[in-house]
């Protein structure tokens, strides 16, 4: 009998509160797809670094598996008591028909396992398809590939979903029977006659709690957007900010309901004043709540934008920072350090190996490599010098303070620190690194310049330099800039050239010695062909790189386009599959959060709708009362959290862009789309699960 009722429970509940079951399985499906990766990645044929950033994929999502574990604890045990307290009225039943309080946690044993064993069985099922997506999607970002058909099923993963949930399931089981047996028989019956109260909170301090709660808010976004989050005052915006919010939610109930009382003709039209009185009352109690589902809230949007943002940013960087096969550099100064002053560039620091080549990388590695000619088809050399002040060389400081330019504070601390001294390249060279990509060669008069820099978020401040400074004296000569140049200098993961001049050859006198030398290559094959055969070329010249000094000659540095991907690649996996599965259960659990309250207050109410019914309202009418509660319900914390989000992604921004050159703003569309498709479905269940309740069957 008792496994019968159970099981007819476990099914009325399913129905009831289907948004619950769901995000079980959601929950199940998403820790196992993502604990599986390491065993997905086991059937693609990674190269060694590769499968190095795997292994720190895994190590970051294990981290992450415990934190998504307690906010899926949470959210297990949170429903099940809404759950628990709707049902008080059906237990008390139990009691009085006879059934011991053992009878009566023995059902509730059995429900709990029939929804947790079809929420597991659901779950693994799902997450084993995505995955199987997954093992596709990861191949794609590696760019590698499967060898034929695969069908991957992860043992591990699977005991550690079921070990996880199982221990969920069984906390749970325990707090919902302690609560069980603590009720007095009355209590339980009489469940379903206790009405919520309506405190209705003075007008006055409702008013003036909501406009302290505005003010703070505009105080913690103006520190935020003037100081940066990287700022001692960030600590301080998010106290104001969280108070700030708090206060919403707390005034916002009583201010509404008072104000729109006083209008008459919006109070009492339809069902407004019904629906009023029902959204004040369920935002009383539950502020705290709301307020914390819009912190997460919040915190699952810039997560996912920043995510996204960062992940496309290192994409786009890539491709932009490596336009070469390879590229070497070498400094025939020893290091080059911003701040040094005139007295250091005057030191005879000169590489004797270097000189005595003419400072020639080709001719270096054609003297130390023999088959240099059959591994590299095409090179372009890149010299900087960076004259003294005796020489005509100038400082980059003089052109920060000397531009006006209206830039943002991160912006602003870079280039106020900036000290170094301009470095100059001869106009030749740079017209053979544009051959080497395939451009035109540019032509300059005697007397002009191009600034050189491919860091894009200084572009506003060179194009204010051009504009301001029409001539300026370097290398006793007057230099008139003509323009911008943007190509890449070499390989790198950050910007290579950050403010550059380009000189007509004859300005630059020979006897300078170059601070840097770069050195693009092109293979004369395929890379699978010469990338092994580049770095053995590179090793036999000076020796492995982790043992080279600042002064190796000619290869100090080297950095492939190959290397750089599977270097990079791994970072780009790690940021999108965190931001995709934090986003993912942050989400689901306000989601859920939002709908259980929501169904949970729908069927306390169940009797009040019918009696609207029986008074004459229409089903039309009361499927609009609905509509409106449960989207109110959706759309405040969701509506402050997108406007906390707007500002700190502005601030985040900032350092996004200096960082990859990427717009956060740019990964806004993806973002809004992830989370109008995942939230707006919960609220659509959540919607259509109270339209059942309230109109089966009597108002159909």
């Amino acid at each position: 009998m008792l496994p019968k009722i159970a099981l007819g429970n476990a099914r009325k509940s399913l129905r009831d509160f289907s948004v619950f079951f769901i995000t079980l399985v959601f929950g199940v499906c998403a820790f196992y797809a993502f604990a599986s990766i390491n065993d997905q990645t086991a059937v693609i044929n990674l190269t060694e670094l590769q499968s190095e950033a795997v292994s720190a994929v895994m190590r970051m999502l294990s981290s992450v598996s415990v934190f998504v574990a307690v906010i899926l604890g949470f959210l297990v045990v949170y429903a099940n008591r809404f759950l628990v307290r709707r049902r008080k009225r059906e237990f008390g039943i139990y009691l009085t028909l006879g059934m011991g309080r053992a009878q009566v946690a023995a059902i509730m044993v059995m429900e709990t396992l029939a929804v947790g064993v079809a929420a597991l069985v659901v779950g693994l099922v799902l997450g084993v398809l995505l995955s199987q997506v997954m093992m596709y999607v990861t191949a794609n970002l590696f760019e590698a590939t499967i060898p034929g058909f695969a069908f991957v099923f992860s043992p591990g993963a699977a005991l550690s979903t079921l070990a996880c949930y199982a221990a969920i399931f069984a906390l749970s089981l325990l707090l919902n029977v302690r609560e069980v047996s603590r009720y007095r028989l009355i209590d339980l019956i009489n469940a379903d006659k206790v009405s919520e109260k309506v405190k209705a909170r003075s007008l006055p301090v409702s008013v003036v709690l909501f406009l302290v709660s505005l003010v703070l808010m505009g105080v913690a976004y103006r520190t935020l957007l003037e100081n940066g989050v990287m700022s001692d005052k960030f600590g301080q915006a998010t106290a104001l900010v969280s108070v700030g919010t708090a206060l919403f939610f707390f005034s916002v109930s009583g201010f509404l309901l008072r104000f729109l009382q006083g209008r008459p003709g919006v109070y009492l039209r339809g069902l407004n004043a019904f629906t009023l009185r029902q959204l004040n009352s369920r935002v009383n109690t539950a502020w705290v709540s709301i307020t914390l589902v819009c912190a997460m809230l919040f915190v699952a949007i810039c997560g996912v934008c920043t995510g996204f943002s960062v992940s496309r940013g290192i994409s786009d960087a890539l491709e932009k920072g490596s336009p070469y096969d390879a590229s070497i550099n070498a400094y025939p100064r020893g290091p080059v350090i911003a701040g040094m002053d005139d007295a250091d560039y005057d030191l005879p620091e000169v590489n004797e190996e270097a000189a005595s080549d003419g400072f020639d990388m080709v001719a270096a590695m054609r003297r130390k490599v023999s088959d240099w000619d059959d591994i590299v088809s095409a090179t372009a050399q890149v010299n900087q010098y960076m004259p003294s002040g005796a020489q005509g060389g100038i400082s980059q400081r003089w052109a920060y303070e000397t531009t006006s330019y209206a830039t943002d504070a991160t912006l602003d601390e870079v280039l106020g620190q900036n000290d170094s001294r301009f470095a100059f390249v001869r106009v030749s060279q740079f017209n053979a690194l544009r051959a080497l990509l395939g451009e035109k060669p540019v032509e300059l008069g005697r007397d002009e310049c191009l600034v050189w820099s491919d860091f894009a978020p200084l572009d506003g401040f060179w194009e204010a330099f051009i504009d301001q400074h029409p001539g300026f004296e370097a290398l006793g000569t007057t230099l008139h800039p003509r323009g911008m140049a943007h190509e890449t200098l070499c390989n790198t993961s950050a910007a290579s050239v950050t403010g550059v001049l380009v000189v007509p050859d004859e300005v630059l006198p020979d006897d300078l010695v170059p601070a840097m030398t770069s050195l693009d290559v092109t293979y004369s094959g395929s890379v699978d062909e010469c990338e092994q055969r580049f770095q053995d070329a590179c090793e036999a010249a000076c020796g492995p790189a982790d043992s080279r000094g600042v002064e190796a000659w000619p290869v100090c540095f080297m950095e492939t386009r190959q290397a750089m991907a599977d270097s990079t690649v791994g970072l780009t996996v790690v940021t999108t599959y965190l931001a995709i599965y934090i986003g993912l259960i942050l989400l689901i659990s306000c989601a859920s959060v939002l709908s259980i309250q929501q169904l949970s207050a729908v069927a306390d109410d169940v009797s009040r709708y019918r009696v609207l019914a029986e008074l004459g309202a229409e089903p039309t009418q009361i499927r609009g009362a609905l509509m409106v509660q449960v989207g109110v319900y959706f759309v405040f914390p969701l509506v402050v959290a997108v406007c906390h989000a707007a500002c700190a992604l502005t601030s985040i921004n900032g350092l996004i862009s200096l960082a990859t050159g990427f717009d956060v703003s740019n990964a806004l569309v993806a973002t809004v789309c992830f989370v109008v498709a995942l939230y707006g479905g919960y609220f659509l269940l959540t919607y259509q699960t109270s339209k059942a309740m309230v109109l089966r069957p009597a108002l159909r």
